[in-house]
């Protein structure tokens, strides 16, 4: 039972790191991409999804940090911050990766059960 523990193990270790630097660098890349959250983090009347670049330098250099704003048609704004949009972007980024991992082994299965016959 543990040959076939370990392996799930070492997949779902893998995904979860993989995805975490997907979702990272993804997010330096394009940081916009959060503004597509905006259905999950934005309430009427705030809709509207902005994310909104901050930079600053101090002792040790130029720092950015990236923050989703929702808007509204007034004007008004709520701070929806980051943690919580980049944990969703990384679980989006870890489900499509165990979707595609999960369909690579289902490939390799098939392909060793018709070898077999």
């Amino acid at each position: 039972m543990s040959r076939r523990i370990a392996p799930l193990l070492i997949s779902v270790a893998v995904i979860v790191v993989v995805g975490i630097f997907a979702a990272l660098l993804s997010s330096v890349i394009w940081p916009g991409q959060v503004a597509h959250l905006a259905p999950i983090f934005c309430e009427e009347p705030t809709s509207s999804a902005m994310v909104v670049s901050d930079s600053f330098t101090d002792g040790d250099g130029t720092s950015t940090n990236f923050t989703l704003y929702c808007v509204g048609p007034r004007g008004q704004t709520v701070d929806a911050g980051w943690l919580l949009p980049f944990l969703v972007l990384w679980g989006v980024y870890s489900l499509v990766l165990a979707i595609v991992v999960g369909v690579i082994v289902l490939a390799d299965v098939g392909r060793r059960g018709r070898r077999n016959r």
